[in-house]
């Protein structure tokens, strides 16, 4: 292991993500956002539920079913070997979302998504797929957040979720909560500045959103990869479970 990669794990694990440059990304980022302009012009393509949509620029879900350019990226040998390094275990990717603008989503953890046993064994990978503009709603995140208590709903005292309307309600509550509690604690965001080719992996508990964006009509094209592990040994939503 080289001196940069000791130092990139050591970030992880003091910062709760990092941010490196892919090799020779260049045409599978052009062949990537080729294929998501065909899905998109097709009609044919599954997107986010509602419930986590801010605006009108769909989410294009599972684009590596369609793009072996999308799955040769989540399958990147940068990114697997950086998370085999500090999960010491295998990653195993599991969803891709692919952007065209900013989601305006307010910060939150993906463990509120993506619970796991044993807990936290789920990390992301979010790789620019164009030159980011700071005006274009770029991924904000929360240096040291992933140390906290992974917030529950039920810890909001909110019941499991019945319906999709229950869902929505829940989850609207939470991210007053998280913003609240930044508030309060006088924690503040940082927006790295990434280009092309660019990768910024997180943990599961790391805070992480794109709640401030001053053009909408501006690009902000992407990809974000979630990975399991190997040993993980029950996957469950946290929005439908007690646990």
């Amino acid at each position: 292991m080289n001196t940069n990669q000791k130092n990139l794990l050591k970030q992880f694990e003091e910062d709760g993500y990092v941010v490196f440059s892919l090799d020779n990304l260049d045409k599978l980022i052009a062949t990537i956002n080729a294929d998501v302009d065909q899905l998109i012009e097709s009609g044919e393509y599954k997107t986010n539920s509602k419930i986590y949509s801010y605006n009108s620029s769909p989410r294009v879900v599972e684009s590596w079913k369609y793009s072996q350019a999308a799955k040769k990226l989540a399958f990147n040998p940068q990114i697997l070997n950086f998370l085999t390094e500090y999960y010491e275990s295998v990653p195993q990717p599991f969803s891709t979302i692919n952007f065209l603008r900013s989601t305006e989503q307010p910060l939150h953890s993906d463990y509120i998504h993506f619970g796991t046993i044993p807990h936290f064994r789920l990390a992301a990978a979010w790789v620019a797929l164009e030159d980011i503009d700071p005006r274009s709603g770029p991924i904000q995140l929360v240096p040291g957040s992933h140390k906290k208590p992974a917030v529950c709903f039920s810890d909001l005292g909110l019941p499991v979720a019945a319906s999709l309307g229950d869902v929505k309600r829940n989850y609207t509550m939470y991210e007053d909560h998280i913003r609240t509690g930044l508030k309060q604690s006088n924690e503040e965001a940082i927006a790295p500045q990434l280009a092309a080719g660019d990768v910024i992996i997180w943990s599961a508990n790391l805070l992480h959103g794109s709640p401030i964006c001053e053009d909408n009509s501006l690009s902000r094209r992407s990809q974000v990869t979630h990975y399991h592990f190997s040993e993980t040994e029950m996957f469950y939503n946290p929005s439908f479970s007690k646990i």
